[in-house]
C-alpha cells in the first residue's frame, strides 16, 4: 500500500487532525496550568509577605532592629525564597536577607519597582492593587516579587519614631522575592508529559484508525477491485463478494453482486440466443443445400419414373394378355410369370422414385400421434415376413411417452424401412430389439438437432444382430441411390427417404454399428408442445 491509497491518506489526515487537536489541547491545558500554578505561587508569595509583615510588626513597634533583621534573615534563608528586604519611602534598604545591600538606595526604574512607579517620575505612586510582579533577576533568574505596604500606625508615632499618620501614612514597603525555578521545572515537566501523551495519543489513534480502515474499508474494496478486474478481463464467473456489512461498503458489494448476476444472466441469455440462431442458420443452410441436392435428384427421379411408367404398363398389360393364351403348366407361361414379377418389381421402384421426388417438395400434414402405436403398427405390417425369416422381435416401451406432432403414415413408413433393412441384414435370422423412451434434449447436445421449442425428445432405437455396416459406408448410407445390396435387390432410396421425413419432423436419425455383428438406428423426434395444428414447412 503506497501513500496514495485511500486507507493511508485517511490515516495520515486523521493523524494530522489528531496531532493538531492534541497540540491545541495541550497548549490550552499547559497555558491554563501555567496560569494556575503562577496564581498559586503569587498567592503564596502574598501570604508569605503578609506573614513576614505581621511577624516584624511588633518588633518594629518596639524598635528592635536586631530582631527585625533576624526575622527577615530567617525567612530569606528558607528554601525557595530568593530575598526579603524592608525598604523605606525614599528607596533605601533598611533591612535585607542579604546584609551586603543594606543601606543601598534601589533604582525605582528597575524591573522590581517599575510596576509601582512611573518611569518618568519614579517617586510618584501608582494607584494599583496588584503588588506582585514577575521579572528576571540578574542573580536568581525568574522570580515573583510581592510587596507589602508598611503603614504608619498610631503606635509608631506615639513612641516618637515617626510623624503622626495624618502627616505620613506610609513608612515603607516589605519586598519578598520568591524564585520561580521550581515552578518552571514543574511547568517544563508538565509540558514534556503533555507532549509525550499527545504524541502517544496521535500514534494510538492513527494506528487504530489505519487498522480499522484496513479491515473495514481496504480489504472489501480490494476484493471489489480484484473482482472488477476479472470482469473487465471477460471472466464473468466471479465468486460473490462478501456483503455482510450494513454500511456503504456492504451496499456497494451487494450492488456489485447484483450487477454480476445480471451480467451473467444476460450473457447466458445471449449465448442461448446466439446458439439458437446459429443452429437455425446451420439448419437452414443444411436444408437449403440438402433441398437443392435432393431437388435435382428428385426431378430426375420423377422424370425417369414418369418415362418408365408408360412402357412398363404396356409390358404388364400385354404380358397378362399373352399369359391367358398359354397353358398354365407350360414353360412359356412360367416365362411370362417371371416377366410379370420383374415388371412388378420395376413398378415398386418407380413408386419409390415418385415418393422420393414428392417428399422433397411436399410438406407433411401433422397431427398428435402416439409413437408406441406407430411402432406397433410397423411391427404388425412386417410381422409375418419377419417371422418367416427367423427374426425375433423384442420391444421395450416406457410408460408415459409424450405425444408428437407428426404424420403417422410417414413415420410408420420410416419404421418399416428400418425394419426391412434389419431383415435384409440378417438373412440367416436373428433378433431385432426396439426401445421407445423419452429423454431430455440436453442428452444429445453434441447432435445438431434442428431448432425446436421442445426440451424433450422421443427416442426410438432399432437394433439388429446382423452383419453391421463398415465404417467407410456409415457416412454414406443416407445418400440417395447408395446401397451395398446386390444389383436388383435395392434402389438405395429407402434410408434417404426416411432421413428426409425425420428432418421435416424437426428430428434426427442416427446410426451406429460395430461393422460386423450389430447395427442400431436411433430416431429422435421432439415431443409436442402445443395443440393439434396443421403446419407447412
Amino acid at each position: 500500500m503506497g501513500p496514495r491509497t485511500l486507507s493511508t491518506r485517511v490515516a495520515f489526515l486523521a493523524g494530522f487532525l489528531t496531532l493538531g487537536g492534541a497540540i491545541t489541547h495541550s497548549y490550552i491545558l499547559i497555558r491554563s496550568q501555567r496560569r494556575s500554578i503562577l496564581a498559586e505561587v503569587v498567592h503564596g508569595s502574598e501570604n508569605l509577605a503578609e506573614a513576614v509583615r505581621l511577624a516584624i510588626g511588633y518588633e518594629m513597634l518596639a524598635n528592635r532592629s536586631e530582631a527585625i533583621q533576624d526575622a527577615i534573615q530567617a525567612v530569606g534563608d528558607h528554601a525557595g525564597v530568593a530575598r526579603v528586604r524592608l525598604i523605606d519611602k525614599k528607596g533605601r534598604i533598611s533591612y535585607s536577607s542579604r546584609p551586603s545591600e543594606i543601606g543601598h538606595v534601589i533604582d525605582k526604574r528597575a524591573d522590581g519597582c517599575i510596576q509601582c512607579h512611573r518611569a518618568t517620575d519614579p517617586y510618584e505612586r501608582l494607584d494599583q492593587q496588584d503588588r506582585s510582579r514577575i521579572y528576571d533577576d540578574a542573580e536568581v533568574g525568574r522570580v515573583v516579587s510581592t510587596i507589602a505596604v508598611i503603614r504608619n500606625e498610631a503606635g509608631c508615632a506615639g513612641v516618637g519614631c515617626h510623624q503622626p499618620p495624618a502627616q505620613k501614612s506610609v513608612l515603607g514597603v516589605l519586598d519578598v522575592t520568591v524564585s520561580l525555578a521550581p515552578v518552571q521545572a514543574r511547568l517544563a515537566a508538565s509540558t514534556r508529559n503533555a507532549v509525550l501523551l499527545s504524541l502517544a495519543a496521535v500514534l494510538i489513534i492513527t494506528g487504530s484508525l489505519f487498522f480499522l480502515i484496513q479491515q473495514v474499508v481496504r480489504q472489501p474494496i480490494s476484493r471489489l477491485i480484484a473482482a472488477t478486474r476479472r470482469v473487465s478481463a471477460g471472466d464473468y464467473a466471479v465468486h460473490k463478494v462478501d456483503s455482510a456489512g450494513s454500511d456503504e461498503i456492504g451496499f456497494l458489494a451487494r450492488s456489485f453482486n447484483e450487477m454480476i448476476e445480471s451480467v451473467q444472466t444476460s450473457q447466458q441469455d445471449l449465448e442461448q440466443k446466439l446458439t439458437q440462431k446459429a443452429e437455425e442458420l446451420r439448419s437452414a443452410q443444411f436444408q437449403v443445400v440438402q433441398a437443392e441436392k435432393l431437388s435435382s435428384v428428385g426431378l430426375v427421379a420423377a422424370g425417369i419414373a414418369h418415362e418408365l411408367n408408360s412402357p412398363l404398363m404396356a409390358i404388364v398389360t400385354f404380358a397378362h394378355l399373352v399369359q391367358r393364351r398359354l397353358p398354365p403348366d407350360s414353360q412359356e407361361s412360367e416365362d411370362v410369370r417371371m416377366i410379370l414379377r420383374e415388371a412388378d418389381r420395376c413398378a415398386a421402384i418407380i413408386r419409390t422414385l415418385l415418393d422420393f421426388s414428392r417428399d422433397q417438395s411436399q410438406a407433411p400434414e401433422v397431427e398428435l400421434c402416439e409413437v408406441p402405436a406407430m411402432v406397433e403398427g410397423a411391427v404388425k405390417i412386417l410381422g409375418v415376413e419377419l417371422r418367416g425369416h427367423g427374426i425375433e422381435i423384442e420391444s421395450t416401451i416406457a410408460a408415459g411417452i409424450p405425444l408428437v406432432d407428426a404424420n403417422a403414415v410417414q413415420i410408420t413408413q420410416v419404421l418399416v424401412n428400418l425394419l426391412i433393412n434389419a431383415m435384409h441384414a440378417m438373412p440367416e435370422g436373428g433378433r431385432v430389439t426396439i426401445t421407445v423412451d423419452a429423454v431430455p434434449k440436453t442428452l444429445y447436445e453434441a447432435v445438431r438437432l434442428p431448432p425446436s421449442s421442445s426440451d424433450t425428445l422421443i427416442r426410438v432405437r432399432i437394433r439388429d444382430t446382423g452383419t453391421g455396416i463398415p465404417d467407410e459406408n456409415i457416412g454414406r448410407i443416407f445418400d440417395p441411390f447408395f446401397t451395398t445390396k446386390p444389383v436388383g435387390q435395392g434402389s438405395g432410396l429407402g434410408l434417404s427417404v426416411s432421413h428426409a421425413i425425420i428432418e421435416r419432423h424437426r428430428g434426427r436419425i442416427l446410426v451406429d454399428s460395430d461393422g460386423s455383428s450389430w447395427t442400431e438406428f436411433t430416431l429422435l423426434i421432439p415431443a409436442a408442445q402445443q395443440p393439434l395444428e396443421i403446419r407447412t414447412q
